[in-house]
C-alpha cells in the first residue's frame, strides 16, 4: 500500500492521477478507504492506495514531473489552478 495525505482542494479523481496516472483507480482507491467516490475529501486525511499500476507510462510520469492535481472548486466558485492562459477566455469555455 501507499499511503498519500489529501492536500487542500483535492478529490479522489485528483488522488488518483496523483498516484496512478489515471483516474481508472478511483473506484478501488475508494474502496480501500471506505469512502464514496464522490465525496468531499479534507486536507490532512491519509489515505492508503492500493499498490497497483492501471498505466506504467502515465504513472512514471506524474511521479518523476511531481505532478499534484487539487481541482475541486473553493468557495468562491472560481478554480485557484489554472491551465490555460489569460488569451483563454470564458467565450472558450
Amino acid at each position: 500500500m501507499i499511503t498519500v495525505m489529501v492536500r487542500r482542494r483535492q478529490t479522489l479523481s485528483d488522488i488518483c492521477l496523483e498516484v496512478y496516472g489515471t483516474i481508472d483507480g478511483v473506484v478501488a482507491l475508494a474502496a480501500a478507504n471506505g469512502l464514496p467516490v464522490a465525496g468531499e475529501l479534507q486536507p490532512g486525511l491519509v489515505l492508503e492506495c492500493p499498490d497497483v499500476a492501471y498505466d506504467n507510462y502515465l504513472q512514471t510520469y506524474v511521479r518523476k514531473n511531481g505532478i499534484v492535481p487539487a481541482t475541486r472548486k473553493d468557495g468562491t466558485g472560481e478554480l485557484q489552478q489554472r491551465i490555460f492562459t489569460e488569451q483563454f477566455t470564458e467565450e472558450f469555455a
